[in-house]
């Protein structure tokens, strides 16, 4: 069963190693990874050609021109040749055993689309130490249909936004579907949604095999006005294809919350630009606004009376796998919940466990041994340590997995 990764690239090159060798590594070896590069300015294609001189898995397209990240994702889905296709961005990391893993719990559901949680991580205060689905406290598969991700997508929303998921999709319920490019920004929401309307069946796992990086460049952070309006303009095309009522509510929400955000946006860039008239005609015409911009400047004045980051100390930091004794000496131990079989009932939710770990790898300079399978199989949800032991049972790849 072969898999096509497909990852849209733009000027990515200080993490595009991390993010191909991920790839490589997996233990699900029939794969083909297609870096769509954006028109890069820095040396992202040398590193892609780098990586297919030694592996003939790895494919470069190249773009004469930046079109934005919907645009190389398509570029990607024209050239895959899988039966099952997933997307990576060029700054992220995958766990070793996540492509397996989907394609096993997807064969075992019935599934034309299953995600897995995703592992917040990086250099930004507080960008690390949770999932994307862990306030879900996922322990089983679940089922999403429309009306959940629809709620999902809603700037306001208690669900966690399941558009920054991402899936492993059957290649032939795409189909010719490609990307909306006039998106910037929600591309994958959009896609996703519009797969599901046409009735591919979304399951969601516990697993948090996506290593998500966050940094200031990440552009999920940035919605402009005309991000905003593109956005806008989707949901009004996307309604006019809908019968069902209740979906059209849904979509009619979401539209009205995403206008308020233009109309924040819009005030913003107004008292950025000094315009003081365009900011006072917002206002005029959206009081709630003033509002939203005391609770951004309160929050920002929270922030810098926050005691700065002391800087990363040296832990010794031990991962057991259960049953196995703690190791001696001063090391913190961390019991590794146990890895059920690819679609089973997890015997905790691992969202918590992995959390703790990105959180212990972004203040601190990590000294891990690790003891047993389960605890191989939970280390490489660490997104960065500083040396690692492992015991015999575990060096001797009994998991299958591979070692650093």
């Amino acid at each position: 069963m072969t898999v096509t990764i497909i990852m849209a690239n733009y000027c990515g090159a200080d993490y595009l190693a991390a993010a191909i060798e991920s790839v490589l590594r997996q233990t699900h070896a029939d794969l083909e990874l297609i870096v769509s590069d954006d028109a890069s300015t820095d040396a992202s294609p040398e590193i892609v050609r780098a990586y297919g001189d030694r592996d003939s898995r790895v494919r470069l397209i190249e773009a004469p021109s930046n079109g934005g990240p919907a645009a190389a994702r398509n570029r990607a889905l024209d050239a895959a040749t899988g039966d099952w296709v997933a997307v990576m961005d060029s700054d992220d990391m995958i766990h070793p055993d996540r492509i397996r893993r989907l394609l096993a719990a997807a064969d075992r559901l019935g599934a034309d689309m299953v995600a897995d949680d995703k592992l917040f991580f990086g250099d930004m205060p507080g960008a690390g130490g949770r999932t994307l689905l862990g306030q879900l406290s996922l322990r089983a598969p679940l089922e999403t249909d429309l009306g959940a991700f629809l709620d999902a997508g809603r700037p306001g929303s208690e669900m966690p936004p399941l558009g920054y998921l991402k899936p492993l999709m059957r290649r032939a319920c795409i189909g010719d579907l490609r990307y909306d490019e006039s998106l910037k920004n929600s591309e994958d929401y959009d896609f996703y949604l519009r797969l599901m309307l046409n009735g591919a069946r979304l399951f969601l796992l516990p697993d948090p095999m996506y290593l998500y990086r966050r940094h200031s460049a990440s552009i999920s952070f940035r919605l402009s006005a005309r991000d905003l309006r593109a956005m806008i303009d989707s949901q009004d095309r996307m309604r006019e294809t809908l019968d069902d009522p209740t979906l059209r509510a849904q979509i009619e929400a979401r539209r009205g919350e995403l206008v308020a955000l233009l109309d924040f946006q819009l005030l913003v860039d107004a008292i950025k630009a000094r315009d003081h008239a365009t900011a006072l005609r917002q206002l005029a015409r959206r009081p709630a606004l003033a509002a939203d911009l005391g609770r951004i400047a309160l929050a920002r004045v929270r922030r810098k009376m926050t005691p700065q980051d002391p800087g990363r100390s040296a832990l010794a930091l031990a991962i057991l796998s259960p049953g196995e004794h703690p190791t001696p000496g001063d090391m913190e131990p961390l019991r590794a919940p146990a890895l059920p079989a690819p679609g089973d009932p997890w015997s905790e939710a691992p969202a918590a466990f992995a959390g703790r770990l990105s959180d212990l790898s972004a203040r601190h300079d990590l000294d891990v041994t690790v003891s047993g399978d389960d605890a191989l199989w939970s280390f490489w949800l660490l997104p960065r340590y500083r040396s690692v032991t492992f015991d015999a049972a575990s060096a001797a790849g009994t998991s299958g997995l591979p070692l650093p």
